[in-house]
């Protein structure tokens, strides 16, 4: 494992592991709070409110993050160079999203936000710009493998978002507007803290002039933000679209589904996270990575499974336990979309490699046959089926990510699709002795 340099990436995924597990128990917890209490109506609105500036900020971002990632994970550019352009662009980026989401609040908020309170939508709108920053702040941190600072600063947000909606409980103030302001509150808390770590790293943070890296940025990022639209649409079509052609408490049934089934991505996402700039660091060479990529591809989707399959398992007392009778329905939906979790674990995998390369169109070209399959999917089947007609097409179009994801990486790389998939003895050997390692360290 020190040949390829996985001691320390595994050091990293388990930092980032140990922080989104606590992560994720946090917004757990805070969606159960907000489900239990405030019911399945403003839950789903809630949602909802959220997705306007979540969208603003996965349509404008421009692929800044990505490509701080790549450029600075292969020590093409400064941190600080990274930080000044980011910022100059969330300046102008902001301008632009804030008119935009106020155009569609004012005029068309009842079209794409049936029953959803304007205050809710105008209140969510000023999350964006936040948004935008920290996830550019939190890509130079990617980038430059700094992943105590990054996870410290990852965690702020669910634990104050969490004690924020305890607060609003023991107060008794049930509102919707209430449970946004406390979104954009933990946000900006977030958002300070994240610049103040990132300020000690990188010194001085006043303006100098340009070298091109903005050039740089948009050659690159432009590439992977038109896979990252595609990749929003395809994890939220189904809920936009269930709000649409049922109703709010339908979507706030759904959501759970969803939120609760993704949680199951947390290992991959840490994997993810940690391997984009170690393979951008190894872009000369690429025998090391035609060994590393399969090898955690296979890793990801065999813990994947193992944890899918305990969890489906105690999904139903789960569910009655936690959320209440009023959110029965979650159950089907949530085993329907399981398939669909466990293989668009490994697909991350290999779209990190593929971006890795500098080719984040391949991804592109991928997302916009996925998102179409899934759009079209929902549009014939939640009509007829409700919440398990959104789940079926949501894991087909998941199914069908894998699948060219696999191919797209077999006709680049050569590696074998068997070695993306089936985990080896030599694989768990070397996992033994990997833990026998750390657990004599420690």
């Amino acid at each position: 494992m020190d040949g390829l340099g996985l001691n320390k990436l595994a050091r990293n995924v388990g930092s980032t592991l140990g922080r989104q597990f606590v992560s994720g128990l946090l917004q757990l917890v805070t969606v159960v709070v907000i489900a239990r209490v405030y019911g399945a109506a403003i839950n789903g609105s809630y949602a909802i409110a959220l997705l306007l500036p979540s969208m603003l900020a996965t349509f404008l971002n421009l692929g800044i993050g990505p490509a701080n990632v790549y450029y600075l994970g292969s020590s093409q550019v400064t941190s600080r160079k990274a930080f000044l352009t980011a910022s100059k662009f969330v300046v102008l980026l902001s301008v632009i999203g804030l008119i935009l989401g106020g155009f569609l609040v004012e005029l068309k908020a009842e079209a794409f936000f049936p029953g959803i309170h304007p205050l809710a939508l105008w209140l969510g709108l000023l999350g964006f710009p936040i948004s935008l920053m920290q996830g550019f702040i939190s890509s130079i941190f990617q980038g430059l493998q700094k992943f105590k600072e990054f996870n410290l600063v990852l965690l702020v947000q669910p634990a104050i978002m969490l004690v924020l909606v305890v607060s609003l409980v023991l107060l008794e103030n049930n509102e919707l507007y209430l449970l946004v302001v406390a979104y954009l509150a933990a946000g900006a808390i977030t958002l300070l803290l994240s610049y103040w770590v990132l300020k000690t790293n990188i010194g001085d943070t006043r303006v100098e002039l340009e070298d091109g890296y903005s050039k740089k940025v948009i050659s690159y990022g432009y590439k992977a933000h038109l896979s990252n639209i595609m990749a929003f649409f395809n994890y939220k079509a189904d809920i936009f679209l269930v709000n649409f052609f049922l109703n709010p408490a339908s979507a706030g049934v759904y959501v759970i589904a969803v939120q609760l089934s993704e949680r199951l991505w947390v290992f991959s996402q840490a994997i993810s996270t940690v391997l984009l700039p170690k393979l951008s660091e190894l872009s000369s060479d690429e025998e090391k990575r035609k060994q590393i990529t399969p090898l955690i591809t296979r890793f990801t989707l065999f813990f994947t499974v193992l944890i899918t399959v305990v969890f489906a398992l105690v999904a139903s007392p789960f569910i009655s336990i936690v959320f209440g009778s009023e959110y029965r329905g979650v159950l089907t939906p949530l085993l329907i979309l399981l398939p669909g979790i466990v293989l668009t674990s490994g697909s991350r995998i290999l779209s990190n490699d593929l971006a890795a390369r500098g080719k984040p169109e391949l991804n592109l070209y991928v997302a916009i046959v996925v998102v179409f399959c899934n759009v079209v999917g929902n549009l014939i089947l939640i009509p007829k089926f409700g919440l398990i007609g959104a789940a079926i097409a949501t894991t087909v179009a998941y199914c069908i990510n894998f699948i060219l994801k696999v191919f797209m990486y077999r006709n680049f790389s050569t590696v074998p699709i068997r070695n993306l998939i089936w985990v080896k003895v030599d694989d768990l050997e070397r996992l033994w002795a990997f833990l026998r390692k750390t657990r004599v360290a420690s």
